[in-house]
């Protein structure tokens, strides 16, 4: 996909955000809250695996996401439904077993791939959270996680690649299990401080090599820290 297409893209999601803050902003002036809104940042560490014997996952990615996450609550603040908009570097490493084909270049056996992924995330979810007890609510979280790739870099053992771009190796669009629990703590006047635990785990094929057939899944643990208004 074109650059234009992946700025028209990023451009477009940043108009949602936009619309989404505005919305929750104004609902908030409601005696009974509709909405909460969450700026939140997530240390994070990621890996690749595949189910082909061929492909040998290899060291884990430490990465970092922010964003905004809003809940929509379903007639009351105990049931929501969870979505929002997140920038997100995730990653990992592959070492294949056999020559491959990558960006254009032969590679040779055993080569180790260490990808560097950014997305943009769209989790969509069912968000449960008990009744407050001692200015305390605990949540857990299940849905799907939507990723839309826009940067990937790739360094390869043979010194082929070294922080490179690349742009055919890996898909654009990744969706996974989105499963999570935590915790928020009531500061009073409508705002809170979050923290808790999401896993995500990918579905889909990540990368887009030919030269073995195989699906080469994405899996995330993030910790989750943030404040709602």
């Amino acid at each position: 996909m074109s650059g234009i297409t992946l700025s028209k893209i990023y451009i477009d999601m940043k108009k949602l955000l936009l619309v989404l803050t505005l919305l929750m902003v104004i609902n908030a002036t409601y005696s009974q809250k509709r909405f909460n809104l969450t700026f939140l940042a997530s240390p994070q560490v990621a890996w690749m695996t595949s189910d082909s014997k061929e492909v040998k996952g290899d060291k884990s990615f430490l990465g970092f996401g922010y964003g905004v996450e809003g809940d929509i609550f379903l007639g009351n603040e105990n049931y929501s439904i969870l979505t929002g908009l997140t920038v997100s570097t995730a990653g990992g490493s592959l070492i294949y077993k056999q020559p491959i084909e990558f960006g254009g270049v032969q590679l040779p056996i055993n080569t180790k791939v260490d990808y560097a992924l950014k997305y943009l995330e769209i989790p969509l979810a069912v968000k449960m959270r008990t009744k407050d007890f001692n200015r305390m609510r605990f949540y857990a979280q299940f849905g799907l996680t939507n990723w839309i790739n826009i940067k990937s870099k790739a360094t390869t053992s043979d010194h082929s690649f070294e922080k490179e771009t690349i742009r055919d190796e890996v898909r654009f669009y990744n969706i996974g299990l989105n499963v999570g629990a935590g915790l928020e703590y009531d500061l009073g006047h409508g705002n809170a401080l979050t923290g808790g635990i999401v896993y995500s785990n990918g579905f889909t094929d990540v990368t887009t090599n030919s030269t073995i057939n195989d699906v080469t899944t994405l899996k995330v643990l993030r910790f989750r820290l943030g404040f709602i208004f």
